[in-house]
């Protein structure tokens, strides 16, 4: 098993009856992404209750190859599905010198 270099992971809640569509958003973008260089893999879990809640997590086999993924156009698609949430998300990068919030993303993209 190849060890991760770069993790990230989006936690977000949406309305009721939006998990389903939006996990369905998630699975094609999912599948662009799959293919993409250094991709280790990617994931997508919901949970059901007063609010869903939606969980995507992307593996990446370096830094770089994750700066590269912000960048690109299907990052853009990801953000758009992030502002059905009913309060901020959680976005966390796990990276090889420690963890970042969204400011790495801003950044990234800002670059």
């Amino acid at each position: 098993m190849v060890p991760t270099a770069a993790r990230m992971t989006i936690e977000w809640f949406v309305p009721p009856g939006q998990a389903r569509p939006i996990t369905i958003a998630l699975h094609t973008l999912m599948d662009d992404t799959r293919i993409a260089r250094g991709c280790i893999g990617c994931s997508v879990a919901t949970g059901l209750g007063e609010q869903g809640t939606v969980r995507y997590v992307e593996e990446w086999e370096t830094e770089d190859d994750l700066r590269r993924r912000l960048r690109c156009n299907s990052f853009t698609q990801l953000v758009a599905l992030m502002d059905t949430a009913i309060q901020p998300p959680h976005v966390e990068f796990a990276l090889p010198h420690g963890r970042r919030g969204l400011d790495f993303a801003v950044e990234v993209r800002g670059q």
